[in-house]
């Protein structure tokens, strides 16, 4: 599976045999962990624990809003009129009235509002495993065009996040090859400040001093080891080519993406404070923004 972006939309809706529809609706949006925002219309909730099961198989992170509604439920089946309870508030009534002599009139309107005399005919335990077959269908075809929107946007931002890492490259290349420079005009300047240094100390007098080329070489060979940028350069192209891998890989990896994002930012800062030199920290500063832009598209990838 290549990269899937966390940002996506989806609807299921399927036929009920006994009437109405079962609509579904998801969206989700970027999270660091899975977040299930699940709300059943009447009648489903006893599904809900199936419901999130199911997309827990299919999505791994984000924040997930679904909606499951049955639509055109069929009225008559609603509610069932529990005959043995009625009965038995009628008898009790009577009992009553006989007791303490009160009007034993009752009505259908007051009877219909006392618990337990309507009850729900779908969720009982002989109709959920037909009920929970379409839903669970209707979800799957939600999930379906939410995974679909996902990868579209997740190969878009691939194609995006290769453009930059080309570019990332590119300036590696120019502050690897910069490097041998920054020791030439090292040496440069530092012989420049020694021979204006033993000028000024001629002509006040002192005696003379003389610098040897070996001098020089020694001090421009420590000045080497200080700035030699090698082994960050080695690891920032080992860490592009993993980059790459996981963009281009069978399965979408953002935390990892975001984990080597951080360990190149680690590196650029070290190349960037050992080379003291300020192309190479103006190219330095170039690779951290583009890693910071690279970030914000990582962070929306599951």
């Amino acid at each position: 599976m290549p990269l899937l972006s966390m940002t996506g939309h989806g609807e299921g809706h399927v036929a009920h045999p006994r009437g109405g529809t079962i609509g579904v609706e998801v969206r989700t949006v970027n999270n660091r962990h899975l977040k299930m925002n699940l709300r059943a219309g009447s009648g489903l909730g006893s599904l809900e624990p199936a419901i999130e099961t199911l997309v827990r198989s299919r999505i791994r992170r984000g924040s997930v809003q679904m909606n499951v509604n049955w639509m055109g439920r069929p009225q008559l089946d609603l509610y069932q009129i529990q005959a043995p309870v009625v009965h038995s508030y009628l008898q009790q009534c009577r009992n009553l009235a006989e007791q303490y002599g009160f009007d034993t009139q009752v009505t259908w309107a007051e009877l219909l509002a006392l618990p337990g005399v309507l009850t729900e005919t779908y969720g009982t335990r002989d109709d959920s495993p037909e009920l929970e077959a379409v839903v669970l269908q209707a979800v799957n075809q939600a999930l379906n065009q939410v995974e679909h929107t996902r990868a579209n946007e997740g190969a878009s931002m691939a194609r995006e996040l290769d453009q930059q890492l080309q570019n990332l490259r590119r300036l590696t290349d120019e502050i690897d090859g910069r490097a041998p420079q920054i020791l030439v005009e090292y040496r440069q300047r530092l012989k420049a400040r020694v021979m204006s240094a033993l000028a000024d100390a001629s002509v006040g007098g002192a005696a003379a001093i003389q610098v040897s080329d070996q001098d020089l070489i020694r001090e421009v060979a420590l000045m080497s080891d200080k700035i030699d940028i090698r082994e960050e350069i080695v690891r920032i192209n080992s860490h592009f080519v993993q980059f790459h891998t996981l963009i281009h890989g069978s399965e979408s990896h953002g935390r990892r993406l975001d984990f080597l994002i951080q360990e190149i930012f680690r590196e650029a800062n070290t190349i960037g404070s050992k080379a003291s030199d300020a192309a190479v920290a103006l190219q330095v500063v170039e690779v951290k923004t583009i890693l910071e832009q690279m970030r914000e598209l990582v962070q929306n990838v599951e």
